[in-house]
C-alpha cells in the first residue's frame, strides 16, 4: 500500500456575533467572522484514506503541505507514520512545523480505517471519556458579554451547574482587571472548581506575571498558563516565575519547537505543567513524544484545544488531567472547532466528561455538504517530485 493522492479542500464557515478586539477573537453580537478551513485528504492506491479538518493557521498549514506531499508523502507506505514524521521535522526545520500536524492525524486516521480499530485501540487508550473544563472567550466589550468580575462568576456558577469540574479565565490582560476577574470566580465556585488562568503570553513584564500569580497563590488556582510576553521561550524567567509562585506554571502553546524545546524548559525547571496540540505540535505522534517526555520528568500534559484527535490522545495518556472545551461564553457562541464535522465531536455530559469517538481512525464524519458547497480552492497532489524543502 502506498499514498496516491495527497488533497487539500479549502472552505469558509460562519462565526455569527463573533468579531476581533485586541488582537483576540471574541464576542461581538452583530458581527459574523467568515474564517478558512480546510480538510487534507490522504489516498492510498488500494483505497484506503485519511482526513484530517483543520482550522485554525490554515494558509501556513496548507502551504507546508502543499510543499511536503509531492517530496515526502506520494509513493510512501502510510503506515510508516514514524519515518515520516522524523522527516517532516527535519525538513520543516527552518520554516517551523505547522504543516505537520494535520499530516500526521491524517495518517492516523487512515491508519485505523486499514486495521479498522479506532486511534484510541491503536494508542493502547484506555479510557472511554475524558473530564472537560470550561474555556472562555476572551473578554469583550458588549453589554451583554464577558467583560466583567460578576459576569465572569456569573458564567462560571453556570458552567458549574452544567457539571464542567474545571473552569478557565481568558481574562482582559490587564493584570488589575484580571486580578478582579479571579477574585470574583473564586469567590463564587472556587470550592467547587479548579480554575485556571491563560492570561495568553499578554504580560509584559516580570512584575506583572508575578503580581498576578501571588494572587492566583492566594486563591488556589489549579495552573497559571503562559503569562509572559516572551511566549515561553525564555527558560531563565520561566525558571524565576515558577520558582517564586505555588501555582503550577503550564507553558508551550507558544513555542513550536516540540519535545525538543520541551525538554530544555523541563530540564531548567521553568515550567511545572507542559502545554502540547495535535493541531500544532506534529499531530498525533509530536504530542504522545511531549506526553511521555513529561511523564519521565513527573510533569502533566495539558492538551491545547480540542477535536477528536485530542480525545484520542488523551485515552492513552496517563499525565493528563483536562480537555479544553473551546471556546464558551455565556450566549451560546459557536467557536471555529465545532464546524466542518457531522456531529458534534465534544458533547459534554452531566458529568463534565467528552466521550471519546468510536468507530474506526478518528471516529468521525467530515461534512462533506459544508464544505462543497462553501468551497474556495481545491489542490490535488499525485506526481511525487520536489517541491522546494531544503
Amino acid at each position: 500500500m502506498e499514498i496516491s493522492e495527497v488533497e487539500l479542500r479549502e472552505f469558509t464557515y460562519s462565526l455569527d456575533d463573533v468579531g476581533t478586539h485586541r488582537g483576540h477573537v471574541v464576542y461581538e453580537p452583530g458581527s459574523t467572522l467568515e474564517p478558512h478551513g480546510f480538510v487534507l485528504t490522504i489516498r492510498t492506491d488500494t483505497g484506503v484514506e485519511g482526513h484530517y479538518r483543520g482550522f485554525s493557521f490554515t494558509r501556513p498549514m496548507v502551504t507546508q503541505i502543499e510543499m511536503a506531499a509531492p517530496q515526502l508523502l506520494v509513493g510512501r507506505d502510510p503506515l510508516q507514520r514514524e519515518q515520516i514524521w522524523q522527516e517532516l521535522w527535519h525538513e520543516f526545520r527552518h520554516t517551523d512545523h505547522l504543516g505537520m500536524g494535520p499530516i500526521d492525524v491524517a495518517l492516523w486516521d487512515l491508519a485505523g480505517n486499514y486495521y479498522d480499530e479506532s486511534v484510541s485501540t491503536l494508542l493502547g487508550g484506555y479510557r472511554e471519556s475524558v473530564p472537560a473544563y470550561a474555556s472562555t472567550f476572551q473578554a469583550d466589550v458588549a453589554e451583554d458579554g464577558l467583560n466583567t468580575p460578576e459576569s465572569y462568576a456569573e458564567f462560571a456558577l453556570e458552567c458549574l451547574n452544567r457539571g464542567y469540574p474545571a473552569f478557565k479565565i481568558h481574562p482582559v490582560g490587564e493584570p488589575h482587571a484580571d486580578i478582579e476577574i479571579c477574585r470574583a470566580v473564586a469567590d463564587a465556585v472556587g470550592d467547587e472548581m479548579d480554575l485556571m488562568l491563560d492570561s495568553a503570553s499578554e504580560y509584559e513584564t516580570y512584575a506583572e506575571a508575578l503580581r498576578v500569580g501571588r494572587v492566583l497563590d492566594e486563591l488556589g488556582f489549579f495552573w497559571y498558563e503562559d503569562p509572559l510576553n516572551d511566549t515561553g521561550f525564555s527558560t531563565r524567567s520561566g525558571r524565576r516565575l515558577a520558582a517564586e509562585l505555588e501555582t503550577p506554571i503550564l507553558a508551550g502553546e507558544h513555542d513550536r519547537t516540540g519535545p525538543f524545546g520541551r525538554v530544555n524548559h523541563l530540564v531548567d525547571d521553568a515550567l511545572d505543567m507542559v502545554r502540547a496540540s495535535v493541531h500544532e505540535d506534529g499531530g498525533i505522534t509530536g504530542v504522545m513524544k511531549v506526553a511521555h517526555l513529561g511523564e519521565a520528568f513527573g510533569a502533566d500534559l495539558e492538551l491545547h484545544i480540542g477535536g477528536p484527535a485530542t480525545l484520542h490522545c488523551m485515552s492513552a495518556i496517563r499525565n493528563t488531567n483536562y480537555f479544553e472545551h473551546a471556546i464558551v461564553h455565556p450566549r451560546e457562541v459557536t467557536w471555529m472547532g465545532a464546524h466542518g464535522f457531522t456531529e458534534d465531536v465534544e458533547t459534554v455530559g452531566a458529568d463534565g466528561t467528552i466521550p471519546v469517538p468510536e468507530g474506526p481512525g478518528l471516529g468521525v464524519e467530515i461534512d462533506w455538504d459544508l464544505v462543497e458547497e462553501r468551497t474556495t480552492g481545491t489542490t490535488i497532489i499525485s506526481e511525487a517530485g520536489h517541491s522546494g524543502l531544503p
